[in-house]
């Protein structure tokens, strides 16, 4: 089976899902959209595309993009499938060639689509769609799936800190966490919560003062992975408009750590254990000392297994 995967692999992700088809014997065609993005030369250039944007709807990115994706899939015969995560990335033009160079097209979207409505725009072209809100999923009558596991460690004597990790974009999240950090600190609890804005300028004001820091980078997915696993807890704030489980979710099940989720659906699903697992209301947080204190719980390997990546390739591509 020849597959190309479509995605802005920005948080780094998707390269586990081309690992987990290559493992499937699949011949697997990565165009990471994030990776192969265009960089404006000089400020002129910046300029006139924005002027060309506002006045002659053309915009230079699209054109890279739209170059991108044709040049390689030309390289191909009619590909089996063809999976695209998030298309509203993507102009009518490409996804129509994309049509044309594939028998089957598959959409994945793991963000809500309050946050993206354009994305309802590009349903037509699929043949299958999927998404990981359940809600999403309902009222647009979607295919239902969650994000993965794209790493396992089954070495529970792993060194770890006593310690609670965050890592999440400056939004309407932000001021949750600084009440969960000031409530660790009063528990002399340990944490590491790192809050990214990548604007140039940052008009946030902070509304209680806390050990967590800002930043105006992004944090690679090796460090942030390096960071999980030399910490015992995670935290999950769920962003209000979405009912779908985060890849926090998925790393704390793969890496065995505890976790604090703002996500109160997370309570349906088989692998929730409340010895692992806390549910806070963000209006009335609450973490008892016990949960903080007691070890993890190991979720069983087969339960474990129905959320691993190469089990999601699997469902996604419709495999036996």
């Amino acid at each position: 089976m020849k597959v190309a995967l479509i995605s802005l692999d920005y948080y780094g992700y998707d390269k586990y899902i081309i690992s987990a088809m290559k493992e499937l014997d699949i011949e697997a065609i990565h165009i990471d959209i994030y990776a192969n993005r265009y960089r404006y030369p000089n400020l002129w250039v910046r300029l006139k595309n924005l002027i060309n944007k506002s006045f002659f709807n053309y915009n230079i990115k699209t054109s890279h993009l739209d170059k991108l994706i044709k040049d390689t899939l030309s390289n191909y015969s009619k590909l089996d499938k063809i999976v695209i995560i998030h298309a509203e990335w993507l102009s009518p033009e490409t996804l129509n060639f994309c049509q044309f160079k594939s028998n089957e097209m598959i959409a994945y979207h793991y963000d809500g689509i309050q946050r993206m409505p354009s994305i309802i725009n590009t349903f037509k072209y699929f043949d299958k769609i999927y998404s990981y809100d359940k809600e999403d999923a309902k009222k647009y009558n979607l295919n239902f799936i969650t994000n993965y596991i794209y790493e396992q460690v089954k070495d529970i004597n792993f060194h770890e800190e006593r310690k609670a990790f965050n890592i999440s974009s400056l939004d309407n999240r932000t001021p949750i966490l600084e009440k969960i950090a000031k409530i660790l600190e009063k528990k002399n609890y340990p944490y590491e919560f790192m809050v990214v804005n990548r604007r140039q300028f940052n008009f946030y004001t902070r509304k209680i003062k806390t050990k967590i820091k800002y930043l105006n980078r992004m944090v690679s997915r090796e460090q942030v992975l390096d960071k999980i696993k030399r910490s015992n807890l995670m935290v999950d704030i769920q962003r209000p408009e979405q009912t779908g489980l985060t890849f926090r979710v998925f790393e704390a099940l793969g890496l065995n750590k505890k976790l604090i989720t703002t996500n109160k659906d997370i309570i349906n699903y088989d692998f929730y254990n409340p010895n692992n697992i806390l549910i806070i209301d963000p209006e009335n947080i609450e973490i008892p000392d016990k949960f903080l204190h007691t070890k993890y719980e190991m979720v069983p390997d087969h339960i474990l297994s129905n959320y691993h990546v190469k089990t999601w390739v699997k469902k996604i591509l419709e495999l036996n």
